[in-house]
């Protein structure tokens, strides 16, 4: 083989995907539909994974049996809140403001969330007895 076939042979080979690269016209119909329809599978494939990670629950961090929950919370003002918290059998409160989680201190003995204090009553039984009042008619503790 000459010398002369070998550089031929080369500037052919190495041309040849420039001319390939010619041929792609990025704005012809048919390049641009198949650019968008790859970029929709690309997308519908990416939402997918992820849906399917949170099903199975890797992300989500309340996927996990944690002995931790919120038993009953108190706004203190606009942004601030005390927590009562379970963790495990004993119970911790916890202030909660913008940007900070301080503990308070451990509950000890542990209360009972469902009973409320005699002196405390929720607002719904408080309205009614304001209505009863109101209106002559006596709460549940009165009678009739």
């Amino acid at each position: 083989m000459d010398m002369r076939a070998f550089i031929g042979a080369a500037l052919l080979l190495s041309t040849a995907p420039v001319r390939a690269a010619e041929a792609i016209d990025p704005l012809a119909p048919g390049y641009l539909l198949k650019l968008v329809v790859s970029l929709v599978l690309v997308l519908v494939l990416m939402f997918a994974i992820v849906w399917v990670i949170k099903r199975v629950g890797r992300l989500d961090a309340r996927a996990g049996n944690y002995p931790m929950h919120v038993l009953t919370q108190m706004s203190v003002g606009p942004r601030e809140r005390i927590l009562l918290v379970a963790v495990g059998d004993r119970q911790m409160l916890v202030g909660v403001s913008q940007g900070v989680i301080e503990s308070l201190g451990w509950v000890d003995p542990p209360l009972d969330p469902v009973k409320r204090g005699e002196g405390n009553p929720s607002f719904s039984e408080a309205f009614q007895d304001q209505l009863a009042a109101r209106f002559g008619r006596r709460g549940k503790g009165g009678s009739e």
